[in-house]
């Protein structure tokens, strides 16, 4: 007969990963949903890096580039794209960049590249969380339960 102690930490575990394997499917479908451009409305358009700003991470440096772009309504807008970048993936000067932003808030753009990362990451943490959630719900479903005594 299994005792309640293994019935208890089953039930425990189950719920540690369930809960937030949950939680973090529901943020990453809204981080994936964003990157694609689902539910707001997006514009892509060329754009020119036409500088760069220097910004600080947690234990390093990095760049942000500013990309110059047309929006839909004529005006030609400035903007540093949100990801810090280093080595390698920094755009250089003059380099030709696909731009997304918001047609409401242009002010908000982002280059694509960077959303492609984030939806990648987005990706990857859906695809983990739901490992959690079935985890969890595997170790809920298939906890030991009572016994009924035998027939005499």
């Amino acid at each position: 007969m299994p005792s309640s102690t293994t019935h208890r930490l089953l039930s425990l575990f189950g719920w540690v990963l369930l809960v937030p394997s949950g939680l973090t499917a529901l943020v990453s479908l809204w981080m994936l949903a964003s990157s694609l451009g689902l539910g707001s409305d997006t514009r892509t358009v060329a754009g020119r890096v036409v500088g760069h700003e220097a910004s600080r991470l947690k234990l390093s440096a990095g760049q942000k580039s500013i990309v110059e772009f047309s929006a839909h309504d004529g005006r030609t807008l400035r903007v540093a794209d949100p990801m810090v970048r280093q080595g390698f993936a920094v755009h250089k000067v003059g380099e030709a960049v696909k731009v997304r932003y918001l047609t409401d808030d242009p002010v908000q753009a982002e280059i694509v590249g960077s959303v492609f990362v984030q939806g990648l990451i987005s990706a990857v943490f859906l695809l983990l969380s739901t490992v959690g959630v079935l985890a969890g719900w595997l170790l809920l479903r298939l906890r030991p339960r009572g016994v009924a005594p035998a027939a005499a």
